[in-house]
């Protein structure tokens, strides 16, 4: 669909409302403010975002039919001055409102001369063209034309909009897309017939539980009433009982009964201003039909407490994976019935994983040999289940050449390993961290300063075409929440054969650095690695100099609190902190103090081309006991009430933002060295690759009509507050960039990286003798334990070098065609996966500030210093707003905010204490006086605030200043 503009006929909808109008004036540039001016039928208008509009009729109020005048009647009569001002300013006819109103009737008449057809629709699509969607015109032109008029015809307005609206109403056959897409896709997907019958069935049980005796279905199958005196009895012991209630009970749920089920979840997981047959059986014949248990209006919130209450949650269930919409849903988590098949995929992947265990493992002779350990019997030989080996595979894009049933039986690349003998290898991670996957070493050689990074190479045992790489192909990658994570690969690979220092494979990416901190030369090879050290961040920082991190050299009183706060508890200073860490001797200590410096000039080589580094806060969150129990997922026949030594705490700190520590800013530049060094390769020679990147701001502002000229005035603001020395940007003129900050992009040739500063490929010519480091080209190589888009540029980069080494035509297992299909969909899961961490981490960050609060108001908290919050009744909440039996009143902790951003609707802050969890002033809600305080905040500044509404389904916090 075309940009909206004023004349547009357009529907505004809005939680449960619903506008039709025409569009009287839209902004200059594309916001997400409530920007847009729609007037309605009565005369009046009203002030919406573009993502509100649902429908557009591009043109109609200037169209020829409308532009005839019609008596005025009363919307004409009714035009407010403001309406009559902006109709006369887009030149739009003033009668034109008045034909909103013959418009709907013309839609109506249409839809009832045609209703016999309407009603053949879904079995149409269904049954005889077996499509699983289907648009907006696509049933018009059946509807009104048939299939013969299908390929020429076009349905009118008045046709295709009578078309939408029935497929709307139809709801319990038609599932409308997201609102957001709407107005572009007009897409409905089909529900399948056994989800239509059970709507159905729902309905009819529904509608003869308010029968009164007068139904036609016989009392003995009213399972509703049955359902409804089995959950009223589990709520209300549920209740009695604070959630104690023992794992045992009699209470058995029926097939039928998990019918009514599933429309309690799908009212409690999903939101969507369309129509939803579900959220209407769960609320006005179930929820409703509890009452008093769960008042006289009941909604989302109600739906899922329920969902606790009667033991289909745990109280405190993230449910976050199941509210994303079928775009950024994650089907591949087992233990939560995402999929049909992703239980038997895990289960098939880890019985592939103790089959590559029992396998020899690869280590080498001094001499270089390898040598290939007897084959063990502790993982057997599982049979392979065909069928889900076939499903998989029909799933992914399948490598070039047959299906490889074992694993290598010797490693493809021992003969051109480069073996770094007794060279150390550091490894720096956190004490927690289980994959090992990189190392840093430094060689000092006649020609100049060599920096090598060594990955863990998975690859030497794995060929493309395994089982068990395809299963990864499909998982995508590795997936890391406070509750439990989902390894792309079995996670007792990485401890027991893959991770460095246990084996002694890798493949090293190598870069001879100058002083400037430009690449001088560069190099890949497959590895031998023997003389691995294991050492943590805290211990490498104490022996690194701090005089390059941002804040150090600056006054306390020039410091933001938080990088005051970090950098105190650090005691950090110019300079080195001491001579000696963990695990560290004197050589040690001086390679990595040399690493350091050279990775200080290739980030300084970085930022004078553009890159950046925000000063972003972090908050770390873990739960205990760790891994969760899964709660059972698909149709329990029994409540599940987890056991008491089960109940979660939640601990939450702020944690040292990577910028804040040597350690962590020297190996985050490693990791981009090593990603730039695999680009020049695989450039240089052709290889194919997955280059990632990121637009140029101001052209993508430009491409997408942001106001480039604010987005050149934030990035002007942002270069002139950046730290010339660190190239760190402080947090809120970082904060101003984020709206107009493109995306980050990936493609099949190297592309520039704005952040990053690394040139795209119109900023560079590529001349003989030029400095390397200013070529284009970023490509993720250096975690192919959790990411599988890095183990197909190792099995190419290998193919290569392999073919070379023997002098024969190179056959890539990932084609440029294969690598083109495939980057699609891990770039698909990769922006799922982020979407599902952020959504994750902000349900457990809420959860702790209400039980922090609860705790607090209740005089429970030990000491404001606790970070660990222990379980707190799920129906307590926090809301200063209204007045309910279950709202906790009373003194909470009082917080200090950065202000963000304000407006006259809301103002943001941050938590910085809490590691700049984000949280709102909405004035509405206050007293006349915040109102007038708000308004009188600065962004940047810093005020002290106390929490005032937490609702953790939706991820808010809502504060008030103090």
């Amino acid at each position: 669909m075309p940009d909206l503009k004023p004349g547009d006929f357009v529907e505004v909808r809005r939680g449960t409302q619903v506008f039709h109008g025409v569009l009287a004036s839209v902004p200059e540039f594309t916001t997400f403010d409530q920007d847009h001016r729609t007037i309605l039928y009565n005369g009046h208008y009203i002030l919406h975002q573009a993502s509100h509009v649902t429908y557009q009729i591009a043109g109609w109020a200037l169209s020829s039919i409308v532009s005839k005048p019609i008596s005025s009647g009363f919307a004409t009569a009714a035009l407010s001055v403001d309406c009559a001002q902006l109709l006369s300013e887009a030149n739009i006819p003033m009668h034109s409102i008045a034909h909103v109103e013959k418009f709907r009737e013309a839609v109506d008449t249409y839809a009832f001369a045609q209703r016999e057809k309407f009603l053949r629709v879904y079995r149409f699509f269904s049954h005889t063209k077996k499509v699983k969607s289907v648009t907006v015109d696509e049933v018009a032109k059946w509807v009104f034309y048939g299939d013969d008029g299908s390929g020429w015809a076009k349905p009118t307005p008045a046709e295709h909009f009578a078309t939408y609206q029935y497929l709307l109403k139809q709801s319990n056959c038609f599932e409308a897309c997201k609102a957001t897409r709407m107005r572009h896709e007009r897409k409905f997907f089909l529900r399948p017939p056994e989800e239509v019958e059970d709507i159905n069935w729902s309905w009819d049980q529904v509608r003869a539980a308010g029968a009164r005796g007068q139904s036609r279905i016989d009392a003995d199958e009213l399972q509703l009433q049955t359902f409804i005196g089995k959950v009223r009895g589990l709520i209300e012991a549920h209740r009695e009982n604070h959630g104690g209630l023992p794992s045992e009970t009699s209470v058995r749920f029926t097939p039928r009964e998990h019918v009514f089920i599933r429309s309690i979840k799908a009212a409690a997981y999903h939101s969507t201003v369309f129509p939803n047959p579900h959220r209407q059986i769960a609320v006005n014949g179930i929820l409703k039909a509890l009452y008093p248990l769960y008042g006289n209006r009941p909604g989302q919130t109600e739906a899922l407490q329920m969902l606790k209450e009667i033991g289909i949650l745990a109280p405190w269930e993230n449910i976050s994976m199941y509210k994303a919409s079928e775009s950024y849903k994650v089907p591949t988590l087992e233990g939560h019935g995402m999929s049909s098949w992703a239980e038997d995929v895990a289960e098939q992947s880890l019985a592939m994983g103790r089959q590559l265990l029992a396998g020899g493992e690869f280590t080498f002779r001094e001499d270089g040999v390898l040598d290939v350990a007897e084959p063990g019997t502790a993982g057997g030989n599982p049979e392979i289940r065909q069928d889900v080996a076939d499903l998989v595979k029909q799933m992914v894009v399948s490598p070039t050449g047959p299906l490889e049933e074992s694993f290598y039986q010797r490693d493809p690349c021992a003969e051109i390993r480069r073996d770094f003998g007794q060279l150390p290898v550091y490894v720096i991670d956190d004490p927690s961290a289980h994959e090992l996957d990189d190392g840093m070493s430094v060689e000092d050689t006649p020609e100049g300063l060599w920096v090598h990074v060594h990955i863990a190479d998975p690859t030497a045992y794995i060929p493309p075409s395994h089982p068990l790489s395809l299963t990864a192909q499909l998982r995508a990658n590795s997936i890391y929440l406070p509750e439990r994570h989902y390894p792309m690969m079995p996670d007792f690979l990485s401890n027991e054969r893959f991770n460095l220092g246990k084996s002694q494979c890798a493949i090293t990416f190598s870069a001879r650095v100058g002083e400037d901190g430009e690449f001088v030369d560069i190099d890949v090879k497959p590895s031998i690695v023997r003389n691995v050290k294991i050492i943590h961040y805290d211990d490498v920082d104490e022996i690194l100099d701090w005089s390059k991190i941002y804040g150090v050299k600056q006054k306390p009183s020039d410091r933001s609190p938080w990088i005051h706060e970090i950098l105190e508890a650090k005691n950090a200073k110019p300079g080195v902190k001491g001579h000696s860490a963990l695990g560290l001797d004197a050589n040690g200590v001086k390679a990595l103090r040399l690493l350091q410096k050279t990775m200080l000039n290739a980030t300084a080589a970085r930022i004078r081309n553009g890159g950046c580094i925000p000063d972003q806060l972090a908050t770390r969150i873990s739960v205990n006991p760790y891994p969760q129990p899964f709660t059972p997922a698909t149709n329990p026949p029994t409540p599940y009430y987890p056991a008491k030594e089960t109940w979660p705490s939640i601990s939450l700190k702020a944690e040292t933002s990577g910028h804040l520590s040597p350690a962590h800013m020297m190996v985050s530049e490693c990791m981009i060295m090593a990603g730039r060094v695999a680009a020049k390769w695989c450039i240089d020679r052709d290889v194919p690759a997955i280059y990632r990147g990121q637009p140029y701001m101001i052209d993508s502002a430009k491409s997408q009509n942001r106001n480039f000229e604010e987005a050149i005035k934030a990035l002007d603001a942002a270069r002139a507050a950046q730290d010339p020395e660190t190239g760190v940007i402080p947090f809120v003129p970082f904060s101003k960039l984020l709206p107009y900050m493109p995306s980050a992009v990936v493609d099949m040739k190297p592309i520039g990286h704005f952040s990053m500063g690394i040139p795209a490929p119109s900023e560079t010519t590529a001349t003989p003798g030029m400095a390397l480091s200013s070529m284009t080209g970023y490509v993720k190589v250096t975690s192919p334990l959790r990411r599988y888009k890095d183990m197909i540029v190792h099995w190419n980069m290998k193919a290569h070098m392999l073919a070379t080494h023997n002098k024969t035509k190179v056959v890539y297992p990932f084609e440029s065609d294969a690598v083109r299909q495939v980057a699609t969909p891990l770039r698909s899961m990769e922006k799922s996966t982020s979407l599902l961490n952020n959504r994750t981490e902000r349900h457990w960050a809420t959860e702790w500030i209400r039980r922090r609060e609860i705790l607090a108001r209740t005089g429970r908290l030990a000491s404001p210093s606790d970070i660990d919050m222990p379980y707190v009744d799920f129906r307590d909440i926090v809301n200063d707003n209204i007045e309910v039996s279950n709202a906790i009143k009373g003194d909470g902790i009082i917080y200090d905010a950065l202000v963000t951003r304000v407006s006259d609707r809301v103002t943001w802050v941050i938590l910085t204490q809490l590691g700049g969890i984000a949280a709102k002033i909405q004035p509405a809600f206050g007293t006349l006086s915040q109102s007038v305080a708000c308004k009188d905040l600065e962004e940047g500044s810093m005020i002290r605030v106390a929490i005032e509404r937490v609702d953790v389904a939706r991820g808010v916090v809502d504060v008030r200043l103090m």
